[in-house]
Formats: C-alpha cells, sequence, structure tokens
C-alpha cells in the first residue's frame, strides 16, 4: 500500500502533467491566451483534488451508513462512482468556465463533457506510467508467504 506522502506525490504529479496538457489545447482551440486559460485550469485542478477527497470521503460515509461494504468494489459500481463523481465536480466547474471563459452554457457544457471524457483515458495511461515509473512498494519487496 503507498503512503499518504506517495499519494500526495501522485496528486500532484497527476494534476501538474495534466494541467501542462490541457492548458496550450484548451488555449488554442478556443483563441485564448495561455495565461488566461491557464488561470482556470488551476482553479479547475484546484477543485477538482477538493471535490475528490470530499467526494471519496461522503461517498464511503453514505456506503457506511447503509451497511454496504466499501470493497471489494465490482466494475459496474466503480463505473458508477465514476460518472457520479464527474457529475459532481461538473456541476460546480460548468459556471466557472462559462464566466471565465465568456462562453454560453451549451459551449461551456461542450466544453466540459470534452475535458470530462479526455480525463479517464489521460487517467488511464498517466497511473500505468506512474506505476512503471514509481512501483508500489508490494512490487519492490513482496511478502512471503
Amino acid at each position: 500500500m503507498r503512503t499518504f506522502w506517495e499519494r500526495v506525490k501522485h496528486t500532484l504529479l497527476f494534476e501538474l502533467v495534466l494541467l501542462l496538457l490541457s492548458t496550450p489545447i484548451v488555449a488554442l482551440v478556443l483563441n485564448k491566451s495561455f495565461s488566461h486559460t491557464g488561470m482556470l485550469s488551476i482553479g479547475i485542478s484546484a477543485a477538482a483534488m477538493i471535490c475528490n477527497g470530499l467526494y471519496n470521503y461522503a461517498f464511503d460515509k453514505i456506503l457506511i451508513s447503509l451497511n454496504r461494504p466499501l470493497y471489494p468494489r465490482s466494475f459496474y459500481f466503480r463505473c458508477f462512482h465514476s460518472i457520479l463523481f464527474e457529475l459532481c465536480l461538473l456541476t460546480i466547474t460548468l459556471p466557472i468556465v462559462m464566466w471565465w471563459l465568456e462562453l454560453p452554457f451549451l459551449q461551456a457544457l461542450a466544453l466540459d463533457i470534452s475535458f470530462a471524457l479526455f480525463v479517464p483515458v489521460y487517467a488511464l495511461i498517466f497511473n500505468w506510467i506512474y506505476d512503471l515509473v514509481f512501483p508500489p512498494p508490494e512490487l519492490l519487496c513482496p511478502t512471503r508467504n
């Protein structure tokens, strides 16, 4: 199991690489300045990290209150969990995107949905590479039976 500080490193690297990838693309697609889209990206990144922590804490608390086990989680349950998180984040980021980029609702919604579809693919690739570069302790020193 990874330590708390390893999780912090993972989260910060995840968000930093995502910022470096997405900010120039959004700036180019929307014909906005890099600094303008960069500030928005940093704000959304911070909101996503805070929302993720609160969401996962609340989600687990709700499961416990319903006497449901936290683990194991099926593939479909993980999909439900992920989609619900993206909807939660969308409700927070959509008004910010509309205001900051001065976009109408449908255009901001399309941008937010595009990003919500991109992030899981990015997460899959990032986490795969991350585990190769920083293998979990179990792989470095497996326990003996």
